[in-house]
């Protein structure tokens, strides 16, 4: 039976509502995370799955869920007794969040050179470095990595890895490369990463 006149009033009516309710939801979103950093869990699962972006580099994303792994992390650190005993304090919010997006983008901006250079760095390469890491551990005072990466970071052994060791790791390699190609300028891939950083397609979309 064709729809009636009025019932297709009604079904664009419906239609109208929900999608204004969907904008609604979405512009709620956009205001969550750019005009205030919300890390709710609803916000981040819809972070994560729409892989909503803190920052960009080139065609590199830095998304808004990394930055908020990363931020929860510094400041779990910064609360516990690791923290207090290493006299750090936490700096005002507004400074810490930009400190961190920072950090995110430099290591984007190493991951970018170090593609353009062909420069990797294996799993073979992390583990055999986590595996020095635990060695060192087994003789200080904090034998058991993974229960002081879980108290003080809430990471996991595998999180330390890829979000901690695998980058650092990559930046020595790229930095070693770059010093070669300039004369042993232990300085180069800094001026590198400053001069990119400057470029207009590195942008950042929070702000503080």
């Amino acid at each position: 039976m064709a729809m009636s006149a009025k019932s297709k009033i009604i079904a664009l009516f419906v239609g109208l509502i929900v999608f204004i309710g969907i904008l609604a939801g979405a512009g709620l979103l956009v205001y969550q995370v750019y005009g205030k950093i919300d890390e709710s869990g609803t916000v981040r699962t819809l972070a994560r799955v729409f892989s909503l972006p803190a920052a960009r580099v080139g065609s590199r994303t830095v998304t808004y869920d990394s930055f908020l792994n990363t931020r929860g992390a510094v400041k779990r650190f910064i609360n516990s007794d690791a923290g207090k005993q290493a006299n750090v304090n936490m700096p005002p919010e507004s400074e810490l969040n930009k400190n961190i997006l920072e950090r995110l983008v430099r290591i984007a901006i190493v991951q970018e050179i170090a593609d353009s250079k062909k420069i990797t760095v294996s799993d073979d390469d992390v583990r055999a470095v986590f595996s020095d890491v635990v060695k060192a551990a087994a003789s200080s005072t904090t034998p058991n990595v993974a229960d002081y990466l879980f108290k003080n970071y809430g990471w996991n052994e595998d999180e330390f890895r890829q979000q901690v060791l695998r980058p650092a790791l990559l930046e020595q390699k790229v930095s070693v490369e770059i010093a070669k190609e300039n004369q042993g300028d232990a300085q180069a891939l800094e001026n590198e990463i400053t001069a990119r950083r400057q470029k207009s397609d590195v942008v950042l979309y929070l702000k503080f």
